[in-house]
């Protein structure tokens, strides 16, 4: 029974999502150092409570582990690792813990503990080389607007690991129906939710890009998975 419970509590989402808190909370509300000249989170043009209670009075962590050109040595190799363990508000860590959640536990039930950690860092990961230059493409006046931008969150991973399991789905069309209504109801929501306000005015067209390539990179990387299994499945048949 006690078994039971803490493979329910210690699973791989629920310490992604204990993680990104953590260091949510580590790096909006550490006090930032003396004479420090880094990045600052505070917005100038809302009031001191809002700041505070939003944690918009750090920044100290985003900094050394976010990705941006504003950032001190913010394009180094390591970041586009570590940036997406980071948030950049209150709102944005929320949205991302329910989405991984939701979408985190149904990986888990598929490809396991270990793989659903990998596919969550790894897609995060690659999706950061690929994102800028296809933004660019298609906006070509998005020079400046990437010169200014600061890159964090976990979004490409939990659009990635969505990417996984819709080919999952696409392979074995039966396996929709072991979905529950609650994950498909939150995950529809939040993918729409995520983009439309990514859309109109919060973020920029560049992170649209990076939620549809966290899609099509999980799909991707997941898909000779099914491939060999399926091969597999049929040489079975055969020789019973």
């Amino acid at each position: 029974m006690k078994n039971t419970i803490i493979k329910k509590i210690f699973t791989a989402t629920n310490i992604i999502i204990l993680l990104l808190i953590l260091i949510y909370i580590f790096d909006r509300y550490l006090p930032l150092p003396k004479d420090y000249t880094g990045f600052n989170a505070w917005l100038e043009d809302a009031p001191a409570t809002e700041n505070y209670i939003f944690g918009n009075c750090g920044g100290l962590i985003t900094n050394y582990l976010g990705y941006g050109k504003g950032l001190t040595n913010g394009t180094a190799i390591y970041r586009r690792f570590t940036q997406i363990f980071l948030h950049g508000g209150l709102l944005h860590l929320i949205a991302n813990c329910v989405g991984l959640f939701f979408i985190g536990k149904l990986t888990e039930k598929r490809f396991g503990w270990w793989l659903t950690i990998i596919l969550f860092i790894l897609i995060g990961f690659l999706e950061t080389f690929i994102t800028d230059p296809i933004y660019l493409m298609i906006s070509p006046k998005g020079h400046e607007e990437l010169e200014n931008a600061i890159s964090i969150g976990a979004s490409g991973g939990i659009f990635g690991l969505i990417g996984v399991c819709l080919a999952s789905v696409f392979f074995n069309i039966k396996s929709f129906k072991k979905i529950d209504l609650a994950t498909i109801i939150v995950l529809s929501v939040y993918g729409v939710l995520t983009t439309y306000i990514v859309s109109f005015g919060w973020t920029t067209v560049c992170h649209n890009v990076s939620f549809i390539l966290g899609i099509i990179i999980g799909s991707l990387l997941i898909t000779p998975f099914f491939i060999i299994k399926k091969r597999k499945n049929r040489n079975n048949s055969v020789i019973n």
